[in-house]
């Protein structure tokens, strides 16, 4: 009867050694996801600006400098991740992404 008394311990005792990592894989998991959200939401902002952009101008813009932002609360919000973002003009149009995305690096 001992027998099953130690296993039981042993896996008492293995569960409490690998809860913490569950949990802050979890947490580091939840956040990459908050991230990717954020960032995604901004970069559908950009291209819509781009692309409102050649519909006036007839062409894509060199630079997002010359882009044009409201100051509504959701553009303020997505303002300090404006230099994460890359963009970069492409033979079939345009790119859009941040760092780390598709291999774009500052």
């Amino acid at each position: 009867m001992k027998t099953p008394r130690i296993i039981l311990i042993v896996l008492g005792v293995a569960l409490l050694a690998f809860a913490p990592m569950l949990i802050v894989d979890s947490y580091k998991a939840r956040k990459a996801l908050q991230e990717y959200e954020r960032m995604t939401a901004l970069k559908l902002v950009i291209m819509e600006k781009v692309e409102a952009y050649e519909k006036v101008n007839g062409h894509y813009p060199d630079s997002l400098a010359v882009l044009s932002f409201t100051n509504s609360p959701r553009e303020i919000e997505m303002a300090s991740d404006l230099p994460k973002i890359r963009y970069r003009l492409t033979p079939s149009g345009y790119g859009v992404g941040w760092d780390g995305e598709y291999g774009y690096a500052r």
